[in-house]
């Protein structure tokens, strides 16, 4: 995925999330942080199609405020995004950029699954596992030529290569799993029922087992699955009695809107 423009690509490739944020930035402030999640994200918004309907992106959006309004970090900007692609999956970007895929849409039953996919793209951001793999990666002086904007073409180029599933558009067992306990976390102070993140993920297994070309590109950004399915059910069991929202007939409403 990554033949050409390796080195030159190599810091910024760590900033796009494949699924995306628990370390603790090192140098990186979270202004800048915020920056160069906007450099990405502009890049990235160029080589998606992203679907413009008003409702159904308010309906989004509106999802992702709620949950992210009970983050430590709600008074950062977050933006929330629907791609118009058909494969099954979710990122996000240094800065709080997230981005849902309508083929993912398309999975979800109800309205606590997406919310359960978009709480733990939101507590990647929240843990700033991208900015912690660019401090361990690179020197801040090349951190630093990146946000003097400099290689806008590179910064093209490793949007792309992270688009097509490229080697660093994912994290570690271990932060998936930060970002699962936390997602879990929000989403239930959030108002919605925890179990949406245990279905969705137990759907999205299902549908590998059956058809696997389906889901390629979830499972490849999101490893593990079947042990995060019994951290994740293990850790509602441990949260006592839950309840909260399940559906929401809105839901459905941009559901039929996005031709599902």
């Amino acid at each position: 995925m990554l033949r050409k423009s390796y080195v030159l690509a190599f810091p910024l490739l760590l900033l796009i999330t494949g699924c995306g944020s628990g370390g603790l930035g090192g140098g990186i402030s979270l202004d800048e942080e915020w920056q160069l999640g906007n450099q990405a994200a502009a890049q990235v918004d160029q080589q998606v199609r992203l679907v413009n309907d008003p409702q159904a992106v308010a309906y989004l959006r509106m999802v992702g405020e709620r949950i992210h309004g009970v983050t430590p970090m709600a008074g950062r900007p977050f933006d929330f995004k629907i791609i118009n692609d058909s494969s099954v999956n979710a990122f996000s970007l240094p800065g709080g950029h997230v981005y849902i895929n309508t083929g993912l849409i398309a999975q979800a039953d109800k309205v606590d699954m997406l919310a359960g996919v978009m709480a733990h793209e939101i507590s990647h951001v929240v843990a700033r596992h991208a900015i912690k793999q660019v401090q361990q990666a690179q020197e801040i002086n090349v951190i630093g030529s990146i946000l003097l904007g400099e290689n806008p073409n590179a910064l093209a180029q490793i949007a792309a290569q992270i688009l097509a599933g490229g080697a660093m558009a994912r994290f570690s067992r271990a932060d998936e799993k930060q970002a699962d306990d936390m997602g879990l976390r929000f989403m239930t102070q959030a108002g919605y029922d925890p179990h949406g993140m245990l279905e969705m993920f137990q759907k999205l297994l299902s549908l590998e087992r059956s058809n696997p070309g389906a889901v390629a590109r979830f499972f490849q950004d999101h490893p593990g699955t079947q042990d995060r399915i019994d951290d994740i059910s293990g850790r509602i069991s441990r949260m006592g009695r839950t309840s909260g929202i399940i559906d929401d007939p809105e839901f459905q409403v941009m559901k039929r809107r996005l031709g599902m």
